[in-house]
């Protein structure tokens, strides 16, 4: 809804919207912070909110959470966008830092993944509406979870970012050649996920690498080239509405979700680069999106904590999603509005959310 309501605006000072630049061919330049871009994290924090919430409260069914599974994915679409636009122009890839950034970023994110579960595992009773497999189920099924991605395990999606991460780092060690490398692999990876759902499925895991690969892939143009592309709002809102039709007679098939997930992200960067400040609202959509792996990470916490809370209440179906969905929402937006703050306070804080998160 936000990406809609700002489609048609009055016309802005495009030079006052262009943040990031420079493009990805320029090695070893500080990029700027991308705040379209931050938009777009963030409207999908939001989202993902919503997607958890239907999770935890009304069930995995239904017409709404089908058109709402483009949503992890576009996570992990919009880190291998930022892997192939940002990593070699800010850092270059003659130099081993960048290496050793994406490989120790990966590794930070499957260690969070394995804490995070083996504490919801002790700490939470249910999960989706199902029983937790509890610590030693977890740890049963964790080959499965880190392979497949064919079992039950919560912040799933910080596993596929984690290896597109460390994917990433091999493709950049090959030096100059990676660029012919990522659309080869991005063929690959879609032929091999149709090929392997023929004959019984391809797990989860790998359909999100294979869009994180396709975010690569597009990630390879510099910034300017993809908002030239994306600044006609008609065209986007027609395509994204053939994307919803698609869904209605196809179903959520991975082609239909893969273009979704493009089209999606398109619309609400469109709105990022175009919109007003909406009375502080870009600015918010901006912050949750620099802290969208925090955002990510609480939202599930408070979700938990919410249904086992509200639980207790026995209050009834309506007034149940209600307090949940606006608490979900409020709670959120007051955790990460929390670790700013609390980040600018207190360094020791700053530093440990640093290498937690970032």
């Amino acid at each position: 809804m936000l990406a809609l309501l700002s489609l048609y605006p009055r016309p802005t000072n495009r030079l006052l919207l262009k943040v990031c630049e420079t493009s990805m061919y320029e090695k070893g330049v500080v990029t700027q912070r991308n705040r379209a871009l931050d938009f777009s994290k963030g409207v999908l924090v939001l989202f993902m909110v919503l997607y958890h919430w239907i999770n935890y409260f009304v069930g995995v069914y239904g017409p709404i959470y089908t058109y709402l599974r483009f949503i992890p994915p576009s996570f992990v679409f919009i880190t291998g966008f930022l892997i192939a636009n940002v990593y070699p122009a800010r850092y270059g890839l003659s130099s081993v830092h960048v290496y050793r950034r994406l490989i120790v970023r990966g590794g930070k994110l499957l260690l969070l993944f394995l804490f995070l579960n083996i504490a919801a595992n002790l700490v939470f009773v249910k999960s989706y509406k199902g029983a937790m497999p509890g610590v030693e189920g977890f740890f049963r099924d964790l080959v499965v979870i880190l392979t497949t991605g064919n079992a039950k395990a919560a912040f799933s999606i910080l596993v596929p970012i984690s290896y597109l991460l460390f994917l990433a780092a091999v493709i950049f060690m090959v030096g100059r050649p990676w660029k012919r490398i990522i659309p080869l692999m991005c063929f690959t990876a879609f032929v091999s996920i149709a090929v392997l759902e023929m004959y019984g499925g391809a797990g989860s895991t790998l359909p999100l690498l294979g869009i994180g690969t396709l975010g690569m892939f597009l990630g390879m143009y510099p910034i300017e080239k993809v908002e030239s592309r994306i600044d006609y709002p008609v065209v986007v809102v027609s395509l994204n509405a053939g994307y919803v039709l698609a869904i209605g007679l196809l179903g959520s098939t991975y082609p239909v979700q893969a273009i979704g997930v493009v089209l999606s992200i398109a619309l609400i960067y469109l709105a990022g680069m175009r919109s007003d400040p909406w009375y502080g609202i870009k600015d918010l959509m901006v912050l949750l999106g620099q802290y969208s792996l925090f955002g990510y990470v609480a939202q599930i916490c408070l979700l938990q904590l919410l249904q086992q809370g509200l639980s207790q209440l026995r209050l009834t179906d309506w007034n149940l999603w209600v307090t949940s969905f606006l608490g979900a929402f409020a709670l959120t937006i007051v955790a990460v509005k929390g670790a700013e703050s609390v980040r600018a306070k207190f360094p020791l804080a700053d530093r440990f959310y640093k290498l937690t998160f970032t």
